[in-house]
C-alpha cells in the first residue's frame, strides 16, 4: 500500500491538514571522528518525540558515510519528509521512515576551485518540492575557478527524472553563503547572499555600500529563476553571519542578539513570495542571553537550539527547557542497544523539524 503513490500523497496531504501537528525532531550527532584528527562523523539519524522525553530513536544508520571535514561540514534539510544529506563530495536523499535513500550523480562543480575560498568550502545547497510539478529538486550553488563576476553558478537536479545534475539558464545575481543550508518557503528556496565574497572577490568598490547590500535571493523552484529579497532594517554587516533563516508557522523568520546581547529578537514576514519587498515585523523578544537557532513551531510555541546540545522553547512564560541531547538515550531498535552521546565525544547536534511520511523517492 506504501508503494502506490496516491496512498502517500494523501497521507502528505492529511499530515498538512492536521491543525496540532506531531511535536517531534531529527537529531544527528556528530562525533570527533576516531581515525582522523579534524574530521567528524555522523552514527544515525534520531526520531526525538516531546512524548518521549529521554530517548531518540535511530531512524537511519549512517555510520558507514564518509567522514567530513569540520570546517567544511554541511547541515541537512527536510522536506515532505524527504531528508536532503549533502557533504563535499556525496549527496544523498533518503525517506528515514522507509529506509529509502538514493545517491545522486557526482557532479564536476562539486570539485572545489585551487583559488582560495572562506573556510565553509566552495558550494550550499536546497531542497524543496516544485508545487506545480510536484518534483523534488535539489539545488547546488558552486563557485568556478573563475574570479569575479561569473565565478559562480547553480546546478539543480530533479528527482526521479534527471539522469545528472544540469546547470540553470540564468546565473545567480550574487554569490551565496557556502555551507548554508538554503530554506524552502513556498515553493522557492531562499539563500543568503555572502556579503563578504561580493566585496573582496566580486567588486570591492561594493564595500562603500555595505549598507545597502541585498540580503537574499529567492531561486523559484518552478521555473528556476532568481529574484532579490530584502532583509529586515538591521539585516546588514556581521549580521548575515550570525542570523539564521528558518520557518515559523508559515513565515519566514530571522534572529539577532538585542541591545547589550541580553535578548534575542525574532522578526518575521509572511509576504516573501510577492514580488514586492517583503514586510519585516519584530514579533518576538527572548531574554536569552545566547547565540541560538530558530527550528520549528510546537503549537504555536517557538523551539530553538541554544548553540549547543540544548533545546528550549519560548512559552507565554518565557524560556522553556525541553531537553538536553547529551543527555538522552539513543536507542537502536534493531540492535536492542542504548548509547550515549557525551561532551567528550561530540563536536555538535544537527537538528530538523520532522514528520514521518510516506513519500517516495
Amino acid at each position: 500500500m506504501a508503494a502506490d503513490p496516491s496512498f502517500s500523497q494523501a497521507h502528505l496531504y492529511r499530515l498538512h491538514q492536521q491543525v496540532k501537528k506531531p511535536c517531534s525532531l531529527l537529531i544527528a550527532p556528530r562525533i570527533r571522528s576516531e581515525r582522523i584528527k579534524g574530521k567528524i562523523a555522523t552514527p544515525g539519524l534520531y526520531l526525538w518525540e516531546e512524548s518521549r522525553q529521554g530517548v531518540a530513536t535511530l531512524l537511519h544508520d549512517t555510520s558507514s558515510f564518509t567522514d567530513e571535514e569540520a570546517k567544511i561540514r554541511h547541515g541537512f534539510a527536510h522536506c515532505d519528509g524527504l531528508v536532503l544529506l549533502p557533504a563535499e563530495d556525496t549527496v544523498r536523499v533518503l525517506n528515514p521512515a522507509t529506509s529509502r535513500i538514493i545517491e545522486l550523480p557526482w557532479s564536476p562543480n562539486s570539485v572545489a576551485p585551487r583559488r582560495h575560498l572562506v573556510a565553509q568550502g566552495h558550494q550550499a545547497f536546497g531542497f524543496g518540492r516544485d508545487h506545480r510539478s510536484n518534483a523534488y529538486k535539489v539545488a547546488r550553488f558552486f563557485y568556478r575557478e573563475t574570479r569575479a563576476m561569473g565565478g559562480h553558478g547553480m546546478e539543480v537536479f530533479t528527482i526521479g527524472k534527471d539522469q545528472y545534475w544540469r546547470e540553470t539558464a540564468a546565473q545567480p545575481p550574487y554569490p551565496f553563503l557556502a555551507g548554508r543550508i538554503a530554506t524552502f518557503f513556498k515553493g522557492s528556496l531562499i539563500w543568503t547572499v555572502d556579503q563578504y565574497s561580493l566585496m573582496y572577490e566580486c567588486d570591492p568598490s561594493l564595500l562603500l555600500h555595505h549598507a545597502s547590500m541585498t540580503c537574499f535571493v529567492r531561486f523559484s523552484l518552478e521555473d528556476e529563476s532568481f529574484s532579490i529579497m530584502t532583509g529586515p532594517p538591521w539585516f546588514e554587516a556581521g549580521d548575515y553571519l550570525e542570523s539564521r533563516l528558518a520557518k515559523l508557522n508559515g513565515e519566514l523568520a530571522v534572529h539577532r542578539l538585542g541591545p547589550n546581547y541580553e535578548s534575542v529578537e525574532i522578526w518575521m514576514c509572511n509576504d516573501a513570495e510577492s514580488n514586492n519587498p517583503p514586510r519585516w515585523e519584530q514579533r518576538h523578544v527572548f531574554n536569552f542571553r545566547a547565540y541560538i537557532r530558530l527550528i520549528a513551531t510546537f503549537n504555536d510555541e517557538i523551539v530553538y537550539q541554544d548553540g549547543s546540545s540544548y533545546l528550549w522553547r519560548q512559552t507565554h512564560q518565557g524560556n522553556k527547557f525541553m531537553v538536553c541531547m547529551t543527555d538522552l538515550k539513543y536507542h537502536n531498535p534493531d540492535m536492542g542497544t542504548l548509547v550515549e552521546y557525551s561532551w567528550g565525544t561530540i563536536k555538535d547536534f544537527d537538528v530538523i523539524f520532522f514528520i514521518p511520511t510516506l513519500v517516495q523517492i
